[in-house]
């Protein structure tokens, strides 16, 4: 069931109580909460007996509720003090004290217990119901977000797949495609799905290329920053296949070759330029034909730009991410 669907499920009760206490109100909002709530119980009691029956506040107690279910604690606490002194003047023959006597004393403590607790009891619910609300529209972000990766999981998925009409040979085809879905596996344990939707720069890079950098052969250098969400699964498939490739072909395939792995922030703030640049290895020979591995090095959802170069001194490719953000040190 969709967040939606379970919306339009909830009963009326619900839905209205949600409405009148999940919404934050202003200062004049307020007031004018307060004035209805001591207007409606006012005019009934004139209408019903004009205070002859005693029990100054007797009408007042659900509305007392109401303000502290609706209203912040101080406004709550506003409307109580300022309706016990009106209906008292009203209704109860005159101000509280205007003879100070044991039995005033006992029932105006009494009556300040009875008052505290309910505003008591209705901030408390007020508070409790507003984070119950948050942590449901949590829930349901986050499943959201999970629906959104095991989609870009089974896109990938079927990309790897995809592959298997060019192997030569069956087992070939189980070996790499069993590399790329290690790759993705990995890929996925380097989010925490929920926890924080967004990459961070150096962390995921490190982790990304830690199974392939046995001698501190891959250099990295850049700024903290973070990635986008969606930037996240694809950038590091990318790093993945570039790893792979380099180990196969290209400069950690020999002794002397060596990767270096930089980003800055542009100018504007948010563009992320990341650059992958191969030195040392072995003379590089474009390939004659296009796989997956190349498919995975191209603009996509979350990677804005790509620029693979073949060049004969070492491969370079460089991505452009929108949307990232410096992290203050």
């Amino acid at each position: 069931m969709s967040a939606e669907q379970a919306r339009h499920n909830r009963p009326a009760h619900a839905v209205f109580m949600r409405a009148i206490i999940a919404h934050d109100r202003s200062i004049l909002q307020s007031v004018v909460w307060m004035a209805g709530l001591f207007l409606v119980p006012t005019g009934i009691r004139e209408l019903v007996d004009n205070g002859t029956l005693g029990l100054p506040f007797v009408t007042y107690w659900p509305s007392l509720l109401i303000a502290s279910l609706v209203l912040e604690l101080r406004f709550a606490i506003i409307f109580a003090c300022f309706a016990a002194i009106v209906a008292q003047r009203l209704y109860g023959g005159g101000a509280w004290f205007y003879e100070i006597t044991t039995p005033r004393i006992v029932f105006f403590a009494m009556f300040a217990l009875s008052a505290g607790m309910i505003v008591t009891t209705g901030a408390t619910l007020r508070r409790t119901l507003r984070e119950i609300e948050i942590v449901v529209e949590g829930q349901q972000r986050y499943n959201r977000e999970l629906r959104h990766r095991v989609r870009n999981m089974l896109t990938l998925i079927q990309a790897l797949a995809s592959r298997g009409p060019k192997a030569a040979s069956p087992i070939d085809f189980y070996k790499e495609f069993a590399l790329r879905l290690e790759g993705l596996a990995n890929a996925s344990d380097l989010l925490q799905i929920g926890a924080e939707a967004d990459g961070r720069l150096p962390e995921m890079a490190q982790q990304t290329v830690a199974p392939f950098d046995r001698d501190g052969r891959i250099k990295l250098k850049g700024e903290p920053c973070l990635l986008p969400g969606d930037t996240c699964i694809p950038l590091i498939m990318a790093l993945h296949e570039l790893c792979t490739n380099a180990i196969k072909h290209g400069a950690l395939s020999c002794d002397t070759g060596h990767v270096e792995l930089s980003w800055f922030i542009g100018p504007n703030g948010t563009t992320l330029y990341l650059l992958w640049a191969e030195k040392g290895g072995p003379r590089v020979a474009k390939p004659t034909r296009e796989g997956l591995g190349t498919r995975l090095l191209m603009p996509q959802p979350g990677i804005d730009g790509v620029d693979l170069n073949f060049d004969p001194a070492g491969v370079w490719c460089e991505f452009r991410i929108e949307g990232s953000s410096p992290i203050a040190r």
